[in-house]
């Protein structure tokens, strides 16, 4: 007949064979994704070389207090004029065709080069070959252009 168990024993492992176990497990975790672990080794010490790490750390140690500044920085009316600055900037990019602005670019290079061009010509232009050059239909339509891009300017100014 069995004899009756009259003592509990306790299989609890102890820290030691705890630790054990678990550097095993990372042995065969770290064997499993071997490239991956070398690459994370690799990144840490090109971090520690270039002495990033330390201020990687630093950074993460002061992460309450660098919160804090950055939400502060932003909240004032500089930053938040730059950021509605550029809301109203990509307004204007995403309403304007790219063909558009693609032309646009291309006549602004010829006009450049053509005025360069005029301006190293040493002849004066006297008042009569101004009003001359305003019968010109290239020039007239670019006044023309130009100065209802400024009378639209100066009806928003009122």
């Amino acid at each position: 007949m069995a004899e009756p168990i009259s003592t509990i024993r306790d299989t609890k492992k102890s820290p030691e064979e705890l630790g054990k176990e678990r550097l095993e497990q990372m042995k065969a975790d770290i064997a499993g994704l071997d490239s991956g672990f070398i690459e994370i080794l690799e990144t840490v010490k090109l971090l520690q070389e270039s002495g990033s790490l330390e201020a990687l750390n630093s950074a993460i140690k002061a992460r309450g207090d660098i919160t804090k500044t950055f939400l502060n920085e932003w909240r004032k009316e500089p930053m938040t004029n730059a950021i509605n600055n550029m809301m109203i900037s990509s307004k204007l990019l995403t309403d304007t065709k790219p063909e558009q602005t693609e032309e646009m670019i291309a006549n602004l290079k010829n006009a450049a080069k053509k005025a360069e061009e005029s301006a190293k010509n040493d002849e004066i232009m006297g008042m009569l070959a101004m009003m001359k050059t305003l019968k010109d239909p290239d020039v007239n339509r670019a006044l023309r252009y130009g100065m209802t891009f400024l009378k639209e300017m100066g009806r928003t100014l009122k």
